[in-house]
C-alpha cells in the first residue's frame, strides 16, 4: 500500500515545489542583483565565446568583481542561457530546477537514514514547504546547487555505512569536490566528509572491498583538487570576510586594553573566541529561525521566519528520540547540523542564511524524526488525532503567515528594493533607447557594479567586451571596479562643457549641481526615485 502511495505523494511535493518557486516569479525577489547578473553574463560569455568576461578560456575561477567566483554554478547555467537567451528567466531558472530535484533526493536520503515511510514523507514535505528553501532558490545564488551536491555526497556516504565499495566512495568524493567548488561555505565541509569516511572505515569496521591505499589516495585528491583550483586566484574577498578583518574587533580590543591592560584576557584570540561563539549562537537562535532570519534585506526581513514554531520545537524532540532510540546515524546527523553554522561564525557578518543554507536539511531531517516518534508514543487514538490536528493547524498558520510576508509584503518595502539594486533594468532600457543619441554616458558606481548591468541588459557582445575589460585592484571590501568601456564612464562627475552626454546618478549626487530640475528625468521604482538622468545635448 505504501509503495503505491509514494509516487503520488512525491508528485504532490514536486508540484508544491514548482508552485512555490514560480508563483510571482518575476516579482519576488523584485530585481536581479549584481551577482546574479554577473553569473548570467559570464554564462552567456562562455556560451558565446568559451571565455569569461575578461577573456579567460574556460576558467576554474571567474574573476568577476575580483571576488573570483567558483565555477560550478556558471557552467551549470550555460545550457539555460544558450537555450533561452540572456534574460531573467534563464538566469534564475537553474536554481528552480535544482530545488525541485531536492524533493526526490531528500526522500531517498531519509529512506536510507531511517528506513521509515512516514518520516521520509513528512521530511520531504517539510523541505517542500519551508520558505528557507526558496529564499535562495528563487534567485541565482551558487549556494543552492552546492546544497544539491552536498545532499548527493550524503546520499552516497550513507551507502558507505553499509559497506565500502569503489563506486560509492568515488561518487561520494566526486560530489564533495563539486560542492567545494560551487560555494565557499561548503569548503568547510570537505574535512567533515573525510572525517566521516575515516570513521566509517575504522570505527564501524565495515568490510572494505578494495585496497586501503586506494582509500587514502582518493581522500588526498579530494582535498588537493579544491586547493589546486585556488592556485593563482586572489582570495581577497574571502579573506576580507574573516572576523580578524573587522575593524570593530580591533577598536573594541583597544578600548578594553585602555580600560584594563591585561593582555592575557584582552587579545585577538580571546576576543575572536567570544565573537565566533556569539555569531555561532546567533545562527541557531529562535530569532534567526522564527522571527528575522538573515539581517541582509536580500535574504530576510522581520517576521519572515525561516521555519515555523512547530518545526523549531521538534528539533529538540528529534534530538531526544535520536539518542533514546540509539538511531544508527544520530552522530552523523547531529554533527552535520552543528557544523553548519561554523562558516558564517568565522566571518564578521551577522547571522547569514546564505552561508548556512544547507543547515535546513539535517535540521528538518531531525524534526521529522522527532515528530513521527512523538506521535507514535501517543497510544490513545483520539488524543493522537487531536494532536495531529493541532500541530497541522499551528504549522499551517505560521507557514501561511511567513509566506504572506515574503510574497506580498517583502518585495514592496523600499529598503528591500534598494538592497536588490532595483532600477538598473530600467536604466539599461534607457541606455538602449538612447545609445545613438549620446557620445558618452556618465554613470554613478556609488552603490554597485553598473558595468555588469549594462553588459547584461544590452546583451553586449562578449567578444567585443573582452578586448576592453579592465578591472581595478580590489578595494577594502575585496571588490574591483570597471571604470569605463565603450561609451560608458563610471566615475560620476558633471562637466557642462561635455556635449552629447547623459549623466546618470543618485538624486543626492545632483544636489549641489546648478541644473534645470525640470529637465531631469527620473527612474522610479514604486515611490522611490532610484536614478536621476540629466541630458546635456
Amino acid at each position: 500500500m505504501k509503495n503505491k502511495l509514494i509516487y503520488p505523494l512525491l508528485l504532490g511535493a514536486v508540484l508544491i515545489s514548482v508552485f512555490l518557486n514560480l508563483f510571482r516569479f518575476n516579482q519576488v525577489p523584485p530585481c536581479l542583483n549584481a551577482d546574479e547578473v554577473a553569473f548570467g553574463y559570464n554564462a552567456y560569455s562562455i556560451a558565446q565565446t568559451g571565455k569569461d568576461e575578461f577573456g579567460n578560456f574556460l576558467p576554474l575561477r571567474f574573476e568577476s568583481f575580483k571576488d573570483f567566483k567558483l565555477p560550478v554554478f556558471v557552467y551549470f547555467s550555460v545550457p539555460f542561457v544558450k537555450l533561452l537567451g540572456l534574460n531573467e528567466l534563464s538566469t534564475r531558472l537553474p536554481n528552480v530546477v535544482v530545488s525541485i530535484f531536492f524533493i526526490p533526493l531528500v526522500y531517498l536520503i531519509l529512506k536510507k537514514l531511517f528506513n521509515n515511510f512516514n518520516i521520509s514523507v513528512v521530511g520531504t514535505y517539510l523541505i517542500a514547504l519551508t520558505p528557507w528553501t526558496y529564499i535562495l532558490s528563487r534567485h541565482a545564488h551558487e549556494g543552492v546547487i552546492g546544497a544539491l551536491l552536498m545532499l548527493l555526497a550524503l546520499y552516497f556516504l550513507l551507502d558507505l555505512s553499509k559497506g565500502f565499495s569503489i563506486k560509492a566512495m568515488l561518487l561520494t568524493n566526486l560530489f564533495i569536490i563539486l560542492a567545494a567548488n560551487s560555494y565557499h561555505s561548503y569548503r568547510m565541509f570537505v574535512f567533515f566528509w573525510i572525517f566521516w569516511q575515516i570513521v566509517l572505515l575504522g570505527f564501524y569496521k565495515t568490510k572494505v572491498k578494495f585496497n586501503r591505499i586506494f582509500f587514502w589516495i582518493i581522500l588526498f585528491f579530494t582535498i588537493l583538487i579544491p586547493l589546486s583550483i585556488d592556485a593563482g586566484s586572489s582570495l581577497n574577498r574571502v579573506g576580507n570576510l574573516l572576523f580578524t578583518q573587522n575593524p570593530g574587533i580591533h577598536l573594541r580590543l583597544q578600548e578594553y586594553l585602555i580600560e584594563h591592560g591585561s593582555t592575557l584576557i584582552h587579545n585577538i584570540y580571546t576576543q575572536g573566541i567570544v565573537d565566533i561563539s556569539n555569531r555561532y549562537i546567533s545562527q541557531i537562535s529562535p530569532e534567526f529561525f522564527l522571527i528575522w532570519g538573515d539581517k541582509n534585506w536580500r535574504f530576510g526581513y522581520q517576521y519572515l521566519g525561516l521555519i515555523t514554531l512547530v518545526e523549531y520545537v521538534f528539533i529538540f524532540i528529534g534530538v531526544y528520540y535520536l539518542f533514546r532510540e540509539h538511531q544508527f546515524h544520530r552522530f552523523l546527523l547531529l554533527s552535520l547540523l552543528l557544523i553548519s553554522p561554523i562558516p558564517n561564525a568565522l566571518t564578521w557578518q551577522d547571522a547569514s542564511l546564505i552561508r548556512v543554507y544547507f543547515m535546513i536539511f539535517p535540521l528538518l531531517f531531525i524534526t521529522s524524526y522527532g515528530l513521527i516518534n512523538f506521535l507514535c508514543d501517543i497510544k490513545n487514538y483520539r488524543i493522537r488525532l487531536l494532536t495531529v490536528f493541532g500541530l497541522i493547524s499551528m504549522y499551517g498558520f505560521f507557514l501561511l503567515y511567513h509566506w504572506d510576508v515574503y510574497l506580498f509584503h517583502y518585495p514592496k518595502r523600499i529598503e528591500v528594493i534598494r538592497a536588490w539594486q532595483c532600477g538598473y533594468k530600467e536604466l539599461g532600457q534607457y541606455v538602449k533607447n538612447n545609445y545613438n543619441k549620446f557620445d558618452k554616458f556618465v554613470i554613478t558606481d556609488r552603490h554597485g557594479q553598473p558595468y555588469i548591468y549594462l553588459l547584461y541588459y544590452l546583451q553586449y557582445d562578449p567578444a567585443k567586451y573582452q578586448k576592453q575589460a579592465i578591472m581595478t585592484i580590489p578595494d577594502s571590501y575585496g571588490f574591483g571596479q570597471v571604470k569605463s568601456f565603450d561609451k560608458f564612464n563610471f566615475q560620476f562627475s558633471y562637466d557642462n562643457k561635455s556635449k552629447k552626454t547623459a549623466y546618470i546618478g543618485y538624486p543626492e549626487e545632483f544636489t549641489d549641481l546648478k541644473l534645470d530640475q525640470s529637465k531631469i528625468k527620473k527612474i522610479q521604482i514604486r515611490s522611490e526615485e532610484i536614478f536621476w538622468i540629466y541630458e546635456n545635448p
